[in-house]
């Protein structure tokens, strides 16, 4: 709901600032005050275009700005909870900048947000009602189709993707003849490979061993003979007689401590470490001359993975940066030859399925489209009620349910081709005859503003538990009505006002007395300057208004009519 309305310099408004309620808003004024300018600021800052003629005389610029308490999702980044500010600053050359919380914005995010905030009924754009596009939406909310739509939609995605795989498949086929050949010289080259991952980096690791096996060896031994050269039966002509190792000295370390502790006990735990130094440092000496003796001087293995290697690097100009990438080629050409080998067989299986889920979404749709048709004659009535209440009593509302033919369409009835889509196969439409004779035209063709406002109204009373547009608008919803339709009108805004925000124009104080809100818009004369200035009313205020509105004086008769009527 609009919480504040701002405006600056827009026609004869010098500066303007209004706290709105969340309930019934009543503008009221005499003839020409201005009231339609305050709700043509409100359409301008919801993106309804302009011109420069709109920035009041001798000013630069003129600006609105609202504030929205959103309660709906909106294609922005918000938090819902949180006030919304949209701006519009109009200069005089004609040019305006829009500004959503301060962030510049086109007029057509703006027009999107405000299209979604607030519904504007009389000689304005901004009316979703109008929108042929949302009547389907609506009638079906009311209707409470969400399960047939949904077997309707799901169906209609999986026609979709079968025929996506048929075009996919079909492409394939078309160019068979010059990928076949191809895709079976690469697929036997890739299988014959038989490539594996991480194999690459294996055949690294090893032609570096093989590279350095000598070294390797040598280093391994010279290790071994360090430790305990002297200990072993000849290794590779390593150790000679009478040369002690560092194992063979530790041993005779560790019996010479072994001794001294059987002396001194204070000397076990050393012992003990010796001890335990010494079995890993033998164990160290096994392994290191184990190592050496399994390096092997393999010219022939080294040439079998430098050749290798050099195969995988060819590959990789051909197939992919790593094996894990020639792999996933070598997946997606077997695929394409499989779909090119098996294609046709393929098609012929998608097309049956094709043939059997198009009945079967044929039966939905003509299923949804019969729902509609009885939730539509029930709506129908119900507005053509509510409209005679208003005041309207010869009008006839229809609301029209007819499915769209297309000789292209998916859906073949009674020899007629429909067209398919996600929401079934039809084109909803509300139409009105508003005087007897008159032929169902359709909303947008109604000539008169209060015709519009009250068949908006009707409807909004009717769908207010489905269309979730948080304000509404009236403009010359009065026009042409009094008396005890006027009262009528009046209540059921107050009733429309219970769930959803609105602001009215009224001349007439049967409308005006449910007010939650009463602002007087007045032109006045400053510094030579007629400006238009409009203010909330107090009680007394109100009072005082509403005389004006029934009698145009301020009589002791009328002060106490205006009283019983707002009582009342």
């Amino acid at each position: 709901m609009i919480e504040t309305l701002s405006i600056r310099n827009i026609a004869l408004i010098d500066e303007l600032e209004l706290e709105l309620s969340p309930g019934l808003n009543i503008f009221t004024g005499e003839t020409g005050a201005g009231k339609s300018v305050i709700l043509k600021s409100i359409a301008l800052v919801l993106g309804e275009r302009t011109s420069a003629d709109i920035v009041r005389e001798g000013t630069d610029a003129a600006s609105v700005e609202i504030g929205v308490l959103p309660s709906i999702p909106l294609p922005i980044d918000t938090d819902t909870d949180d006030s919304l500010l949209l701006s519009r600053h109009i200069n005089s050359n004609g040019r305006s900048r829009c500004r959503i919380n301060g962030e510049l914005a086109n007029l057509k995010t703006l027009e999107e947000i405000g299209s979604l905030l607030v519904d504007i009924h009389g000689q304005h754009e901004h009316q979703s009602l109008f929108r042929t596009d949302t009547h389907l939406e609506l009638l079906d909310d009311f209707g409470e189709t969400d399960e047939e739509r949904k077997q309707v939609s799901d169906n209609y995605h999986n026609l979709l993707d079968l025929q996506r795989e048929i075009d996919t498949l079909l492409h394939t086929l078309r160019t068979s003849e010059r990928e076949k050949e191809l895709l079976e010289f690469e697929v036997k080259e890739l299988a014959s490979a038989n490539l594996r991952a991480g194999e690459e980096e294996e055949l690294t690791a090893e032609i570096g061993i093989l590279n350095n096996a000598e070294e390797l060896y040598e280093s391994a031994n010279l290790v071994y003979e360090q430790l305990d050269g002297d200990s072993q039966a000849d290794v590779g002509s390593i150790g000679s007689p009478g040369s002690f190792s560092v194992l063979q000295n530790l041993r005779d370390a560790a019996k010479t401590v072994a001794k001294l502790s059987e002396v001194d006990s204070s000397l076990s735990e050393l012992s003990e470490r010796l001890d335990s130094s010494l079995y890993e440092l033998e164990d160290i000496s096994s392994q290191i001359i184990q190592y050496a003796e399994s390096v092997e001087f393999n010219p022939a293995r080294l040439a079998e993975v430098s050749d290798r290697l050099d195969l995988i690097s060819k590959f990789k100009r051909r197939y992919g940066n790593t094996i894990s990438d020639m792999l996933e080629y070598q997946a997606e050409a077997e695929k394409k030859l499989e779909n090119i080998e098996l294609g046709s067989e393929k098609i012929e299986l998608l097309q049956t399925q094709i043939r059997k889920m198009k009945q079967v979404v044929r039966e939905l749709c003509i299923a949804l489209s019969n729902k509609r048709k009885v939730v539509a004659e029930k709506l129908s009535k119900l507005v053509e009620k509510e409209l005679q209440e208003l005041g309207m009593e010869k009008a006839e509302f229809y609301t029209s349910v007819e499915p769209i033919e297309d000789t292209n369409g998916l859906l073949l009835i009674d020899g007629k081709r429909y067209v398919l889509r996600e929401n079934g196969m039809d084109k909803v439409e509300f139409l009105i005859a508003p005087n007897v004779g008159s032929e169902l035209r359709p909303l947008t063709r109604i000539a008169s503003g209060g015709e519009i406002s009250r068949v908006m109204l009707a409807l909004k009373t009717v769908l207010v538990q489905v269309d979730n547009i948080p304000t509404v608008l009236f403009d010359e919803i009065d026009s042409g009505i009094g008396g005890k339709i006027a009262d009528v009108v009046g209540k059921k805004l107050k009733e429309l006002s219970q769930t959803a925000q609105v602001i009215c124009i009224t001349h007439l104080p049967q409308i005006a007395r449910f007010a939650d809100r009463h602002f007087l818009v007045e032109k006045k004369v400053v510094a030579e300057k007629t400006l238009i200035t409009a203010k909330s009313l107090n009680d007394t205020e109100r009072v005082t208004e509403i005389a004006r509105m029934h009698g145009g004086k301020e009589t002791e008769v009328g002060l106490a009519h205006a009283r019983e009527l707002l009582n009342g």
